[in-house]
This record gives C-alpha cells, structure tokens and sequence, in this order.
C-alpha cells in the first residue's frame, strides 16, 4: 500500500500541476448533459493516467468510465476525479481539487485529495491516520458549529437542518468540503442532491478515517462505489465530534417532508 500512495500522490501533484498551468488559458466545451468541460480537466486526467496505470490497476475516471465488469463488488479498481469543481476552477475561486480513491470490494481502501491553488494534500491509506502536507492532523478537532454547503447549490431540506440544530452555513466548492471536516473547520455535510461517485470516493476514506462519518440518507449505511449507474445516494457526513449524534440527524432528516 506505502508503494500505491506513492504513486496517488505523485499524480495527483502532476494533475495539480497540469490544471494550474491552464489556469489562465483554457478551452471550454460542455457535455453532454451541459455540465463544463475544460482542457485543464483533460491535461489533469492524462496527468494521473500517466502514473496509475503503472500500477497495473484498472482506472475509472470522470472522463474516462470504465465498463461495470471491472468494477463490480468483487473488483479493485482506482476512482478519480481529476478535477472536481470545474466551476469553481472557472469562476477562479480556488475551490477545486484533484480525487484519487483505490476501491476495493466497493469501498475505498486509500484517499488523496490535492488542492493545487492553496498547495494542501490531504492522504490517508488507513490505520485511522489522515496526513497533510506530510505532518499528521491532530486529534483535537477545532470546534465548529458549521453546516459545509456546495457553492452553486441551495436546498430548502438543507436550511431545515441548519436551523434545527442551530449550525451556521458556509459555502465551499467541491470535496475540499470533506477536508474541512477532516480539519474540525466544518463539522457537518448534509447532501440532498446528486453526487457521482468519484465525486466523494477519496473524501469518503479521508473523513472516515479522522474519524468521522458518511452514510447513505436511504439506508443509513456506508456508501457503495461499486454500483452499476455511477451515482451516490443523497448522504450525511460528520466529523467525529459530530458522529455521537448521528442518529438524532438521521432521524431528523426522515421526516423532513419531500
């Protein structure tokens, strides 16, 4: 595994490096289901191909989907998003990150999540240790009363929950939210609306393995990414000040009216 995180790291600074330099001149497309696509998305994939597939593993990407047969529940494939929030990147406000996750049997076994414009890298390959930049994040979370929320996306569901448990929200493009719940900056990330699956695949690993928690809103169980149609069940995630009421939010949220 050491000689694997090795490998995620370097790509995941090689897709970093890739997007930045297209940072001020890029080529916009739209796919076709009308979300953006930009060269440093395609530069930032090549980047990550380029190292993975030493590896020997199968690759499945935002931009390039591997068949269902080779990442089905009994298969080990590694799950990226070589540029999540292609509308912060964009928008030119930092918020946007590089995704590795190494899946096995359906869930992550090692995470990566690269910040290119603030340089932060967030890793873990278990043992219930999360790494920044190479010095270990602390045990003592700060104490936060903040509910993380996407930066393009407003949910009435989203501002019941703040305003039952009292939690103030704040906004934040792509899966640097899960780092912020790794780093006790946020405490909490309710999702009532679409994710794909290398979306939080790598921030899934990282937050749990803090410590914290994320679990499907339909079973209230771990997340799968070994499903066939490449998309997430609405979710909670917590950080581990947070995960001994879990069950009181869970609760909530089921009677939320739809």
């Amino acid at each position: 595994m050491k000689e694997l995180m090795g490998i995620a790291l370097l790509a995941a600074k090689a897709a970093g490096d890739a997007i930045l330099k297209h940072y001020d001149n890029y080529d916009l497309t739209f796919k076709n289901d009308r979300s953006p696509l930009t060269s440093a998305d395609l530069a930032a994939n090549d980047a990550i191909f380029s190292y993975l597939e030493k590896t020997g593993i199968d690759i499945c990407s935002e931009e390039r989907i591997l068949e269902y047969e080779k990442r089905d529940k009994s298969s080990k494939f590694w799950l990226i998003d070589p540029l999540d929030g292609t509308k912060e990147f964009i928008s030119k406000n930092g918020e946007f990150c590089v995704c590795i996750a190494l899946i096995e049997f359906g869930r992550p076994v090692l995470g990566v999540i690269y910040i290119p414009f603030s340089n932060e890298m967030f890793y873990s390959s278990g043992n219930s240790k999360v790494y920044k930049n190479g010095f270990l994040i602390s045990e003592s979370l700060i104490q936060s009363n903040s509910l993380i929320s996407g930066s393009h996306s407003y949910s009435q569901n989203t501002q019941a929950f703040a305003d039952r448990f009292k939690f103030d929200i704040v906004k934040c493009g792509s899966a640097m939210k899960f780092c912020r719940l790794v780093e006790g900056k946020a405490s909490i990330y309710p999702r009532f609306c679409n994710s794909s699956i290398w979306d939080i695949a790598a921030g899934d690993f990282l937050l749990s393995q803090s410590g914290g928690k994320v679990v499907s809103l339909k079973n209230h169980k771990e997340l799968r990414y070994d499903n066939e149609n490449l998309k997430n069940d609405y979710f909670l995630a917590v950080n581990k000040n947070l995960v001994p009421n879990l069950n009181s939010y869970l609760k909530f949220i089921q009677n939320i009216p739809s």
